[in-house]
């Protein structure tokens, strides 16, 4: 189940992908050629797609772009943090294995276990991995920050009493899933808030539907990065 983590505005969802953002013009600074400036939030979006697929330089290139056109954003700076401490000094030495489930994500592990959403990349290297190679079965590291992890989502074989999730119909899909668009839209807009509510209303229609869940994933982790500190 190889992951693919993943926060962005104009940058974020390129059909839904976050490696796609790789492909978004940096002001002269990947390749020397004069190109259109993006905005700080872009770049810092792009950044974090870097980091899901482990590109440390290109994502510090980025950063540091960022730095320059806003010295205080506070995102650049904790990213930046992530790549350039050591994760065992950022995160603690006392730590504990974790048999990663289907569907979970770098990112959705970090706000579980550590409280933060940002601190995917840390969680990363900690496991001397990058995020999106996260898969099912596999044992990693967390570490122990002195609070109880939130409990993940209940997966069928753990509650066999529970009845299963009822199939909805054909048009109650579509309805979903044209929510699901609008919220992509929204996202692309560098509307965080708007496609999570969307994609709220979307997974209320149809509970199963596994893109719908991944897509409000990486709206979550984007909308924490636009309200973190």
């Amino acid at each position: 189940m190889n992951k693919r983590i993943q926060f962005a505005a104009a940058a974020m969802l390129c059909a839904g992908a976050l490696g796609a953002c790789s492909a978004l013009p940096v002001h002269g600074a990947l390749n020397g050629m004069t190109l259109p400036m993006q905005s700080a939030q872009d770049r810092v979006h792009a950044a974090m797609a870097a980091l899901d697929r482990g590109d440390e330089a290109q994502a510090k290139t980025l950063l540091e772009g960022v730095l320059q056109q806003e010295p205080g954003n506070a995102t650049a700076h904790r990213l930046l943090d992530e790549i350039n401490i050591d994760p065992r000094s950022q995160l603690g030495q006392r730590n504990h294995a974790y048999v990663v489930r289907n569907d979970d994500t770098m990112s959705e592990l970090a706000q579980r276990f550590l409280g933060d959403p940002l601190l995917f990349y840390a969680l990363a290297r900690y496991n001397n991995m990058a995020p999106d190679h996260l898969a099912a079965g596999q044992s990693i590291l967390i570490p122990d920050r002195g609070r109880p992890a939130s409990p993940p989502p209940a997966l069928a074989s753990e509650t066999p009493s529970a009845p299963p999730a009822p199939t909805v119909s054909a048009d109650v899909a579509q309805r979903a899933n044209r929510l699901r668009l609008q919220a992509l839209e929204h996202l692309n807009a560098g509307d965080a808030d708007g496609a999570v509510n969307l994609l709220h209303s979307a997974l209320a229609l149809d509970s199963s539907n596994a893109a719908i869940q991944r897509d409000l994933l990486r709206a979550q982790r984007i909308q924490a990065s636009l309200h973190s500190p």
